[in-house]
């Protein structure tokens, strides 16, 4: 290309969705996915091959490295998502992922730098403390953590007093004055969004509309699939996970092996069918002077910040209304610890099932997809090659190996000995 026709060449304009958590951000993750063709058509890139892609590319622009992965799985995503923006001939690209809401200073200017001359725009979407504070402890939980919900709120509301850094690091992922000041130290407020999040019962598609007229497109003509995908704990669920977690780790478990079956099939699918059978977490009624009076200062913050804001700021306050008395984890019963147990047990039964039906291993959106084997014998022969590499390095891993294997050699006998049918 020559300099000339770089000049004349128009970039796209890029819309960055930086979360915060736990603001429907998995609910618009999912509609922009579900309507991948039909925004590519109207000139709109949802960049990478899955969202999963757009995860790798983040955790490479600002080096995060999740527990019990290594540094190198992510290299050059980023650039590799950059190099798509760029060459996409249509109007406008968008990004959505949650984890660049706390990125550093020097990760911001690298994101600008590396997509100039684009135009970039940088969305928040925000919610209420009272509903974030519970929403945030209960998927954590589903994420290897292990602290107690009285623990997390000492946390909350006195990060400076709190030994845990759990506190510092929800604020700097929901305080959204600071976020803005941050990210505004390389994006211009004139191209600095806030989306508000809906209060309760409200109409779930208004979220998508806000961010759509915020992105330039018309929400009407997409789909909006039905919320579900990342559906919060009952308070009992909740609490069985962190108890999960904790024996886990005494136990030596890993989270990179762990991880799919502990939260995308326990935390994820199982356990969020007894959501609406067990009382949700609450925010203490006690507490909601304290985050009426943070949701006050957080929208004057907005307020005053000079960014466009697509919703109501005094959706950022809790209503004292919906203060209630409510279940905490310290008073669940061990009866009930028990039935989720169980239902837990028999939930992660069903999912091996039909892993050794299909062949399939569960996957969360940010991995790729998983291979398949066209037969049972495919599956046994690989399983045989990997498992034969590995099992010498752990004890536990070496018993189970060698009762699997058994199995195996058995199956296959019982296998050869049929007759073919006639």
């Amino acid at each position: 290309m020559t300099q000339d026709t770089a000049a004349q060449r128009r970039y796209p304009t890029v819309y960055l969705h930086i979360g915060t958590p736990k603001s429907g951000t998995t609910f618009l993750q999912d509609v922009l996915g579900h309507n991948r063709q039909r925004l590519a058509e109207q000139g709109v890139l949802w960049p990478g091959s899955t969202w999963g892609d757009q995860v790798h590319a983040v955790r490479d622009l600002a080096n995060i490295t999740p527990a019990d992965h290594r540094r190198g799985e992510t290299a050059g995503a980023w650039q590799r998502l950059v190099d798509e923006i760029h060459a996409w001939d249509g109007h406008s690209a968008i990004v959505s992922m949650e984890w660049l809401v706390d990125a550093k200073p020097r990760h911001i200017r690298r994101a600008i730098d590396s997509l100039a001359p684009a135009d970039v725009h940088v969305i928040l979407t925000g919610r209420d403390l009272a509903r974030n504070v519970p929403a945030s402890w209960q998927e954590d939980m589903r994420n290897w953590f292990t602290y107690t919900w009285q623990e997390y709120l000492a946390a909350v509301t006195d990060p400076e007093s709190a030994t845990l850094e759990v506190g510092t690091r929800f604020w700097r992922q929901q305080d959204l004055g600071a976020i803005l000041r941050r990210w505004g130290k390389a994006v211009p407020a004139t191209r600095m969004h806030v989306l508000t999040v809906p209060p309760p019962g409200s109409d779930p598609r208004l979220l998508w509309q806000r961010f759509a007229e915020t992105t330039g497109i018309d929400a009407a003509d997409y789909d909006v699939p039905p919320k579900g995908r990342n559906v919060s704990l009952g308070v009992v669920s909740a609490e069985l996970m962190r108890r999960v977690n904790t024996v886990a780790r005494e136990r030596g478990l890993r989270w990179k092996p762990s991880e799919r079956l502990l939260k995308q099939v326990l935390g994820k699918r199982v356990l969020t069918r007894r959501s609406d059978h067990e009382p949700s977490l609450a925010l203490p009624a006690e507490l909601y002077p304290w985050a009426i009076d943070q949701g006050k200062r957080i929208a004057d913050d907005v307020a005053h910040a000079g960014v466009h804001v697509s919703g109501d700021l005094a959706e950022l306050i809790p209503d004292p209304a919906a203060a209630r008395g409510t279940t905490t984890p310290d008073t669940i019963s061990d009866r009930e610890l028990l039935e989720a147990a169980i239902d837990g047990i028999v939930g992660i039964v069903g999912a091996v099932n039909r892993m050794q039906r299909t062949g399939a291993l569960p996957t969360s959106g940010d991995e790729p997809a998983p291979k398949r084997w066209s037969a049972p014998a495919d599956r046994m022969k690989e399983l045989l090659a990997e498992g034969t590499q590995r099992v010498a390095r752990n004890d536990v891993l070496r018993r189970a190996w060698h009762t699997a294997r058994r199995r195996t050699m058995l199956a296959q006998r019982r296998i050869s000995r049929r007759r073919p049918p006639r």
